[in-house]
């Protein structure tokens, strides 16, 4: 699915996301079982809960992770795309939001 995968400070994420057909563990739409996905597990030693928000996605709000703090996104135009993660504690949020622009997208073969 992916290989180098890198974060560089607190701005970008690099790497290479390999082109995957029928990957049905992102979403049950046929539309989107194939393209360049990244799995990233977010981790905050206070959070009550992280987030993460794919702005220039099909979703447009932020999706709460689960306890396992997986988050698997699937990437179409790495130049206009973002990754947020906001975490909240307390009901006070900190987010902080990645570019994409640094990472490989493999094209399907």
């Amino acid at each position: 699915m992916q290989s180098d995968i890198n974060i560089v400070g607190k701005s970008e994420i690099t790497g290479t996301l390999k082109y995957v057909t029928g990957y049905t563990g992102f979403s049950g739409k046929t539309e989107e079982q194939s393209g360049n996905y990244i799995a990233l597990h977010a981790t905050h030693p206070t959070a009550d809960s992280i987030a993460v928000m794919l702005h220039g996605g099909t979703v447009g709000h932020p999706v709460t992770l689960d306890s396992d703090g997986l988050a698997i996104v699937r990437i179409s135009d790495k130049d206009s795309q973002t990754i947020e993660f906001i975490a909240t504690k307390s009901g006070v949020t900190s987010s902080v939001t990645y570019s994409l622009r640094n990472l490989t997208l493999e094209a399907a073969e």
